[in-house]
């Protein structure tokens, strides 16, 4: 699958003009090799948007929004790769395969199995009494159950395995699908068995998953499916596909725990609710919230786990440039208990009484310790360290430094605690990325994967990477890519080895048509900022032969180090050999 995948993605990019693509929606001018216009993602006054033919990429220089046609059409209509893909084959004419589709006379038609089963827990929920009942008791009526789709998994071993067959599914794939399991004797038996099931949508409101609660005692309380052929949990939010239009709207969504919490605060009116799924928040989930609003109010419980949560979800949103807000329930309350206790006005109140990241983070140090305490302030540094800006920063400097026992210049307290938290920023650094830092800070570096490659790069790295682009030079930087040792830093050889795996022989024509192939996503994306940048000049020979001249030299500078620091000192013919080496260096210089 993968490897048709990439033919028909491939295929789309050739037949697809990303000019006239943004073009439906950014007025764009020429601007030499490339097209410019103001940047629909953010509120633009001059224009620093680019859309680059020849890269199949477009860039906003200020905001950082970029990609490539796929990319494009995944952000300004909100959908997901395969929506995208469809759309753009579309439009390009291309017939797509189905891919991941079994054949055969014992295929699965996937989603009719999910369907079929959606079929039958609803009928069961009209069967049961203790079913029934347990609804009253959640104030849970006719309305809300038929807008959420609620039905019921009943407590007989085989009853949605026996349905299942009998329409003609197959047992071994709907195991895949979690709607079956299987015992040690080989029989097939239900996984929800007493549970008031909850169906769960994708964005699109495509049927791809359950989850469902037990009704009176029992464990697990939940029990969620894992990722199926049709589901990846860290890419679903629950409620997305009723939530989408008001996030939209307002630009805001409401992040809360469970299905119940959901369902609550949309019948309280706070329609633009959704949960993550019996885990964390993931990545993939902030970036389909990105897509449809710019802030999120993170409504959790408030117990321990509760604020834990809500402290690493606010640290997912706030690095994808989403504004949030901390907004944790009254003690032993949810949005449900509260709709049910307090009312719809309750609820609404609740999410917003919401307060930043940094100043939640404060107050969960001061309830913890003593700001008297050498504990509390030897954690302010690493509190404070997650501001999101200076200013932000700033404003909480000076109060926190006042309280410092023992110091009355408040001044040179302020500016004490602002040199501890560099520091702490620059451990944080350090850890994250895996270096140890010295005073004498080594040329190589390691790069991490979500690290920004161009910022590593030294110049003479940058004009050889860029001369891949350059029809006259390619040949050229190509033979330097393959040079041993003759990249400085660990980006520079990253990009450069990631670009000679695509490249058996020197690029020519378009860079789309090498890059794309990249499987080094940071690599590539890279290689497009690289190409496509504003203050970029074009390349010369004298540029190229200059910037791999002092690469050289680098590279023997480096060696002869590591030469002189393993050298046998009692061996004549090696110092003889060191020193000459040496003095050529030097007489190079």
């Amino acid at each position: 699958m993968a490897g048709e995948l990439d033919r028909v993605k491939d295929d789309i990019r050739r037949r697809s003009d990303i000019v006239e693509l943004v073009g439906q929606r950014v007025s764009l001018k020429r601007a030499g090799r490339s097209f410019k216009g103001l940047c629909p993602f953010h509120d633009d006054k001059t224009p620093s948007f680019t859309v680059n033919p020849e890269f199949g990429s477009y860039r906003c220089w200020s905001c950082g929004a970029k990609g490539d046609v796929f990319t494009w059409v995944m952000e300004t209509q909100r959908v997901d790769f395969f929506e995208a893909l469809k759309i753009l084959a579309k439009e390009a004419g291309i017939d797509l395969p189905k891919f991941g589709e079994k054949r055969g006379e014992e295929s699965l038609d996937y989603e009719a199995a999910m369907i079929e089963a959606l079929a039958f827990f609803k009928e069961e929920l009209g069967k049961s009494p203790l079913a029934r009942d347990y609804l009253k008791e959640r104030d849970l009526d006719e309305e809300t159950v038929l807008n959420w789709e609620l039905g019921y998994g009943p407590d007989i071993g085989e009853a949605l395995a026996m349905r299942l067959k009998k329409k003609g599914f197959a047992l071994p794939e709907c195991k895949s699908l979690f709607l079956v399991d299987q015992d040690p004797s080989g029989g097939y038996y239900d996984r929800f068995r007493s549970r008031l099931m909850f169906p769960i949508r994708d964005e699109r409101g495509k049927l791809v998953a359950f989850g469902g609660r037990i009704i009176g005692t029992g464990i697990p309380k939940y029990i969620n499916s894992s990722d199926t052929p049709l589901y990846s949990k860290s890419r679903v939010l629950y409620g997305m596909h009723k939530a989408k239009e008001a996030m939209a709207k307002g630009k805001r969504a409401v992040l809360v725990e469970g299905y119940l919490d959901v369902i609550a605060c949309h019948r309280a009116g706070v329609t633009d609710a959704v949960a993550s799924l019996g885990t964390a928040l993931a990545d993939e989930q902030v970036r389909l919230l990105k897509r449809w609003c710019e802030k999120v109010v993170v409504l959790y419980d408030s117990d321990a786990a509760g604020q834990k949560a809500a402290d690493r979800a606010a640290e997912l949103l706030t690095a994808q440039g989403i504004q949030v807000k901390i907004a944790l329930m009254p003690d032993g309350e949810d949005p449900d208990t509260l709709l049910r206790t307090q009312g719809p006005g309750a609820v609404q109140k609740a999410t917003e009484r919401g307060i930043s990241p940094m100043e939640f983070r404060i107050g969960q140090l001061k309830a913890k310790f003593d700001p008297a305490s050498e504990e509390y302030w030897r954690e302010v540094p690493r509190v404070l360290a997650t501001a999101e800006s200076p200013l932000e920063l700033q404003k909480y400097l000076l109060p926190i430094a006042s309280e410092y026992p023992g110091i009355r210049d408040r001044n040179a307290a302020t500016k004490a605690l602002e040199r501890m938290v560099q520091a702490e920023r620059k451990r944080a650094a350090a850890e994250k990325s895996g270096r140890t830092w010295h005073e004498d800070v080594p040329v190589a570096h390691t790069i991490q994967a979500n690290e920004e490659l161009l910022k590593q790069l030294i110049g003479p790295e940058r004009v050889i990477l860029r001369a891949l682009f350059e029809p006259m030079l390619s040949a050229a930087a190509w033979k330097a890519c393959g040079l041993p040792h003759l990249f400085a830093t660990d980006a520079g050889a990253r990009m450069a080895a990631a670009a000679l795996l695509v490249l058996e022989k020197p690029p020519s024509g378009n860079p789309s048509a090498w890059i794309f192939e990249i499987k080094d996503e940071d690599a590539a994306m890279a290689f497009t900022d690289l190409g496509m940048g504003e203050d970029n000049e074009p390349v010369t020979e004298e540029a190229l032969a200059e910037a791999q001249e002092r690469l050289l030299r680098a590279a023997e500078h480096r060696e002869a180090r590591e030469l002189a620091a393993s050298a046998d000192s009692s061996s004549d013919d090696a110092l003889r050999e060191l020193n000459d080496r040496l003095r050529k260096l030097k007489g190079d210089q």
